[in-house]
């Protein structure tokens, strides 16, 4: 499972065009999951075993997931939400992104 987009990296002129969900951890604690999908140039590179481009991090709730329960977190509710939520700096990335 991985998302089709093209997202330029902080104005650098580098572009990231295949994201993959690569890390998540829930804190009970505090209630939230955080997790982040990693960018790379293409499939292509990613398969190759080539280092990510910087990442796209998520801090939600349950609630923001639809859910009640930090247990019931799996990996298509991550990309859904990726999809509905703003990441950590504000901006809904992956809105239109097409799944792979």
């Amino acid at each position: 499972m991985a998302f089709l987009k093209s997202i330029e990296i902080g104005r650098t002129g580098l572009v990231a065009g295949y994201w993959r969900l690569t890390h998540s951890q829930a804190d009970h604690v505090a209630q939230v999951i955080e997790f982040r999908f990693c960018g790379y140039p293409d499939k292509d590179a990613r398969d190759a075993g080539k280092a990510p481009l910087p990442s796209i991090g998520f801090r939600l709730a349950p609630t923001e997931l639809g859910l009640t329960s930090l247990h019931a977190v799996t990996t298509a509710t991550l990309y859904a939400a990726a999809r509905q939520q703003p990441a950590d700096d504000g901006i809904t990335w992956f809105a239109d992104a097409i799944d792979c």
